[in-house]
């Protein structure tokens, strides 16, 4: 036979954990609302620094396997981070991955510069509702790699990786530079300022 005590202890646990989720989620909640920021504010800094992209934050590296043997690698980062800033962080995530295969050397494809505009309203219930986009600058590079250095544009993995994330940790991005790559953005997604 079942002990009522404790399964009423149980229901109660699993009560005041739920209640402990829910004020946990309201205080956040209330943070950003009390400094006007919004969902899409954290996952698009204004500048975007040396990380793995994944689905909450979408701004960072990604690394694929291409047909062909070589390695597809992007960068995605916020309308503020220049193409410069994301062609290192692509440099770099493809180096240090290289170094992780215990490949020496590597040779990349020239940087590509493409835009991703993201969706401005979603369906609720049946209603549109106006959401703020996610807007972003993606550079992408095509990665062959060698554990000789053979090829004259062959980079060694590991310096390159350490040299370019030390670069990319100490490097600002003047408020100018931030301000015109973000007007290019809002322009390739025909979105006014």
């Amino acid at each position: 036979m079942a002990d009522f005590r404790s399964i009423r202890l149980g229901r109660l646990h699993r009560q005041a954990w739920r209640a402990a989720a829910l004020i946990a989620g309201n205080g956040v909640l209330l943070h950003l609302g009390g400094c006007g920021a919004t969902l899409g504010d954290l996952t698009t800094a204004s500048v975007t620094n040396y990380q793995a992209a994944n689905l909450f934050a979408p701004a960072g590296y990604s690394i694929s396997a291409n047909s062909d043997g070589s390695t597809h690698v992007t960068a995605a980062g916020s309308p503020g981070t220049p193409s410069a800033r994301l062609e290192k962080i692509a440099l770099a995530a493809a180096a240090d991955y290289g170094a992780a295969q215990h490949q020496k050397t590597f040779t990349a494809t020239p940087a590509q510069t493409t835009f991703k505009c993201g969706k401005t309203k979603i369906s609720d219930k049946g209603n549109q509702v106006a959401i703020k986009p996610t807007d972003l600058r993606i550079v992408s590079i095509d990665v062959t790699y060698g554990r000789d250095g053979i090829a004259p544009a062959a980079r060694n993995t590991h310096d390159t990786a350490d040299a370019l994330k030390a670069e990319i940790a100490s490097e600002t991005v003047p408020p100018d530079v931030q301000a015109a790559a973000t007007q290019e953005v809002s322009q390739q997604c025909g979105r006014p300022l």
